[in-house]
């Protein structure tokens, strides 16, 4: 049969509500159920944050504000200039980057000199009040150093004192004993020699027991370098926010406000050194400079001197001009030349000819002087030979002197032409030189203007660094800080303990815990608890469930009005048990078994037959653990009455003698008669199966009590004999590990229309049932039993079992 199939043909009660809710809705009721863990887990949580409220010290947030007045930049650390050489030559005035202004606010250099000129590295602890109080400005005394030996270790030092009066104390020593002292004394310790000192607080503590530790300054400032935090404001205001945390605001104040004095201290000198390295640079350079200008200048003058240069273009153009003088010069040579060319050719050739009309052109007085005479006698004699012939003694004075004039004129144009030449030549030897002398001008001028370029190269850069110191000293004597504080340190509300946040947490985690505890209890459990864990893990069906039920006798059955609920409990399973069969003819045999021992066969198995006998069905419960049996005792039967063993040995063969009468009308039990060695062996023949069918012939309904399947094979045996099996699951009993052996079992077919009977169930145990009660507990069925007055202690005992 199905297990879809026996829910479906089961009867049950009306069930409640709660059957039909979700998942979420089955645990919250069960949780409700355990209202009083609940409450108790709420109550704990609520006292320890009373307590952690009352004696934790508030933490204060402190708060300060820092300004920038330079040119910021908080973009990737950029900051562009038109004039990076200025910028880089300014100190004073750099624009800040308030990333890196960030990282030195942070500083560990920073800080640990907040810890040194605040003594941080000291605390003073009250331990005179309910609560240890540290003290700060206002503590009696003043722990000195001095001399330190070593570094402090990372535990620190502790002094414990007690104040006597305003002059002296004592120091605690467990290992050297108490001593006193006066205030100021030099003391010698491990850690070097310190003494105390008194403050004007020192009355208001006499009598007080002190706790005094010195820590290592390089720990303490780690320690507040890590809760200081500093942030801009925004990207485009020059703001940034400094703050931190302290259960002293005076304290965290005093750290703030210490940390941008000495910022802003710290950033001052930097521009100093940083103005005072610049001016040095500046003079360095200065020096370097002046000595190369001097160099430069003096180079100049050399080159000028030896090249002969004064003016090179001035120079350049006079010698251009005087070459075109000489030009002009030569040429008019050349013209002479020319003359005297013609002029001697004329002379050389004896021709009588007129002289050639070059005279304008001659520039020598003494050959002009002699061209004239020779014209003249030309002239003459030509005017004589017009009227007088050639062979006139006339012309025989002027012929002489004729030739005469024409060999002094002959030389003359000798002298002149050798002069001329000579001329010539030294005027081309001048111009050469000339040509030479302007060749060398381009390079010259070259050399020069790169001599020259050096040389103001070098005096703008000694005017600039002669400008630039002046203004680097002027802004060094007038400097001040880049930053301003907008905002003093202030503490604002305590930001903890905060009774709104905690006590609402505590609740929470109270529940929490509460939730925890089931739970964890329930993860931690190996047992099975509810109904849901069987049916998520076997296929076989559940065809009921019986309550747990403390009672003196193991019959909780009774006729007409029950005591218990649980009778009507097993009124559902008789029902149910006609749908398991399928009919309620005579003769029909049910196997009881379980995994282990102790899940409630016997008890479940009696009950039931009672049920069947209250119904007037004939009954016959048979006590077939032939190992352990315990149905004997639940009817107040001799457990020496002869009985199966003796029938199955055939040592007894008369049923009538064999089956005992109980004090229920129709119902009978056959008992296990003496337990022999060999039950297997004798639950395997034949005359078993001849017992049961003379059973079926007198009885309507024959219950079977069998051993632990999953022990002994004796219930498998058995269970040829049987019609249908019901297979006791215990809650809180039985192992989940059995789960997977009822399937093997289901899987084999081995036991006959197999349900499984969900016994001992606890609602008030394990909170139970939710989604899955049958309602046993309300007021209708309620009406069956009778109503027996709990008394104080039963109430109190069923209280506590709800946590």
């Amino acid at each position: 049969m199905s297990k879809q199939n026996t829910q479906l043909t089961t009867f049950t009660l009306p069930v409640s509500e709660a059957s039909s809710t979700s998942d979420g809705g089955r645990l919250l009721k069960k949780y409700l159920f355990h209202w009083p863990l609940f409450v108790l887990c709420a109550i704990v949580a609520l006292v320890g944050a009373y307590f952690y409220v009352q004696n934790t010290q508030p933490v204060y947030p402190i708060v300060a504000t820092l300004e920038f007045k330079s040119p910021v930049s908080s973009e990737g650390g950029t900051v562009i200039n038109k004039n990076g050489t200025e910028q880089q030559l300014d100190p004073i005035n750099t624009p800040v980057i308030v990333e890196n202004e960030i990282e030195v606010m942070q500083s560990k250099k920073l800080m640990y000199q907040v810890v040194n000129d605040l003594q941080l590295w000291v605390s003073y602890v009250n331990k005179k009040t309910a609560t240890d109080v540290e003290l700060y400005k206002n503590s009696p005394v003043k722990f000195n150093f001095s001399k330190q030996n070593g570094a402090i270790d990372a535990k620190g030092i502790k002094l414990l004192i007690t104040i006597k009066d305003a002059n002296s104390f004592v120091l605690k020593d467990k290992e050297a004993g108490d001593k006193s002292y006066k205030f100021s004394t030099v003391i010698n310790g491990d850690f070097g020699t310190w003494f105390l000192t008194p403050t004007s607080y020192i009355n208001d503590y006499i009598g007080s027991e002190m706790l005094i530790t010195v820590q290592d300054p390089d720990l303490v400032s780690d320690n507040y370098q890590s809760k200081v935090k500093v942030e801009l404001e925004n990207k485009d205001a020059p703001f940034v926010n400094l703050s931190t945390s302290d259960i002293i605001p005076a304290r965290g104040k005093d750290i703030l406000n210490s940390l941008m004095s000495l910022y802003q201290k710290d950033a001052l000198l930097s521009k100093g050194k940083d103005a005072q390295s610049t001016l040095n640079f500046i003079n360095s350079r200065l020096d370097s400079i002046n000595k190369g200008l001097n160099i430069a200048e003096i180079d100049i003058q050399q080159y000028k001197s030896s090249q002969g240069m004064t003016d090179i273009t001035s120079q350049a153009q006079g010698f251009r001009d005087i070459r075109q003088a000489n030009i002009k010069a030569s040429n008019d040579v050349k013209i002479q030349l020319g003359i005297i060319e013609g002029l001697a050719k004329w002379v050389n050739s004896g021709s009588a000819e007129k002289l050639p009309a070059t005279s304008a052109y001659l520039q020598d007085p003494s050959l002009m002087g002699l061209y004239d005479k020779l014209a003249a006698l030309q002239v003459q004699r030509a005017q004589l030979l017009a009227t007088t012939p050639e062979t006139n003694p006339l012309f025989e004075p002027l012929n002489e002197q004729i030739a005469t004039l024409r060999e002094a004129f002959k030389e003359k144009i000798a002298a002149t032409k050798a002069s001329l030449l000579a001329t010539q030549k030294q005027m081309e030897s001048f111009d050469s030189g000339l040509i030479g002398s302007l060749k060398k001008i381009p390079d010259q001028d070259r050399k020069y203007n790169s001599m020259k370029r050096e040389q103001e190269s070098k005096e703008r850069i000694y005017t600039f660094l002669l400008e630039k110191r002046e203004q680097v000293a002027l802004r060094y004597a007038s400097s001040v800080s880049d930053s301003e504080v907008v905002d003093d340190a202030h503490a604002n509300k305590a930001k903890w303990p905060k009774p709104a946040i905690i006590y609402p947490l505590a609740l929470i985690i109270g529940l929490a815990a509460g939730a925890g505890i089931l739970y964890g209890r329930e993860s931690l459990n190996e047992r099975i608890l509810v109904r849901r864990q069987i049916e998520d893990k076997v296929n076989v069906p559940v065809l009921g469930e019986l309550s747990y039920q403390e009672s003196t006798t193991p019959i909780v059955v009774t006729e007409g009005r029950g005591k218990f609920a649980i009778g009507e409990q097993f009124r559902v399973l008789r029902t149910n048990l006609f749908h398991l069969h399928g009919n309620n003819d005579p003769g029909r045999v049910t196997l009881f078994t379980s995994s282990i021992g102790g899940e409630g066969k016997s008890f479940v198995s009696s009950n039931l037959a009672v049920t069947l006998a209250y119904a007037k069905r004939k009954t016959i419960l048979l006590e077939m653990d032939l190992r352990k049996p315990k149905i004997s005792g639940v009817f107040d039967l001799s457990p020496d009455h002869p009985g199966i063993s003796d029938f199955l040995a055939e040592k007894a063969t008369d049923l009538d003698k064999l089956i005992q009468k109980t004090a229920i009308e129709d119902l009978d039990v056959l008992g296990c008669g003496p337990i022999l060695p060999n039950p297997s062996e004798l639950l395997e023949k034949e005359t078993l199966d001849n017992l049961i069918n003379m059973l079926k012939e007198r009885y309507d309904d024959i219950i079977i009590d069998s051993p632990p399947i999953h022990l002994v094979t004796d219930a498998l045996i058995i269970a040829r004999t049987a019609h249908a099996t019901l297979y006791m699951v215990r809650q809180g009993y039985t192992h989940k590990d059995e789960l997977e052996f009822i399937n093997e079992i289901d899987a084999s077919k081995r036991l006959p229309k197999y349900s499984l009977v969900f016994n001992g169930v606890r609602r008030d145990k394990f909170g139970y049932g939710y989604g899955y009660s049958y309602g046993y507990n309300n007021s209708y069925y309620n009406s069956y039993a009778e109503k027996e007055k709990e008394s104080f202690g039963e109430q109190f005992g069923r209280f506590l079992k709800r946590f």
